[in-house]
Formats: C-alpha cells, structure tokens, sequence
C-alpha cells in the first residue's frame, strides 16, 4: 500500500469517527429520554440502566488505576451496552427521541435540575462529614 493510499483511507475513517461521535452524542440523550417510553422494550431500559450504573459505579472489572486499560473497560462496556439498547428499540421510536433530545438540547432547558442538586448536595454532606471524621480521629 502507498502513503497516499494509507492517507486516504486514514482520512476516511478520521471522518467516519467523527460522524459517529456526533450521532453518538445525540443517541445518548435520545436513550436517556426514550428510557420510561412504554414502546421502549425491558432489554433496552435494562442495558441503559446497566451502562449508567456501570459508567457511575466505582467498582470495576479492572480497576482504573492501571493506565488506560482501566478506563478502556468503561468504554467498552458502555459502548456495547449503548448499542445493544440503540438495536433493541424501534427505528421509529428511537427517531422520535433523537428530535426531541435535538429540540431540548437546542433549546437548552435541562429538566434535571433538581437531581444535580440532589447530587450536590450528598457529595457535600459526605465530604463535609469524611472532613469532620478526620478531624475527630486526628
């Protein structure tokens, strides 16, 4: 093969990845609003549910101290995971979903609002409360 040919064919897939990571973010979004949709199957919701908990979770099958192959684990796992979901729900659904994440992200009103403070605010209490357990035994 000549470097041209290498060139091209590098370049092509550069384009294709990239094509891909955009659909992907818009998939995502989609999964994430489609998840309580009764048309949406039990597999689907269940490999959703699976990916977030497992991308969230700070126990893993390899441990993310290990240089990249710690993370790799993640990625791949929640690759599979969100693909099997993508497969799993109907064309017509999933593209129902994936104009209305395009409409919500455009309009940029996120309605989980209330969950990040939720979140917040436990992260703050346990350190707060890790803070003052430090401070009692030191």
């Amino acid at each position: 093969m000549t470097a041209g040919g290498l060139r091209k064919r590098l370049a092509g897939y550069r384009a294709r990845m990239r094509e891909r990571l955009r659909t992907l973010k818009w998939d995502v979004l989609a999964l994430f609003l489609a998840r309580r949709d009764p048309r949406v199957p039990f597999k689907a919701r269940l490999a959703i549910v699976l990916a977030v908990g497992y991308f969230f979770s700070p126990i893993d099958l390899i441990p993310d101290f290990i240089p990249v192959i710690g993370q790799l684990d993640e990625v791949v796992i929640v690759s599979a995971l969100t693909a099997f979901a993508i497969r799993s729900i109907p064309p017509d659904v999933l593209d129902e979903y994936r104009a209305k994440a395009k409409a919500q992200f455009a309009a940029r009103t996120p309605k989980t609002y209330a969950i990040a403070i939720v979140l917040a605010t436990v992260w703050v209490l346990v350190s707060l409360g890790f803070i003052f357990l430090l401070y009692e035994l030191f």
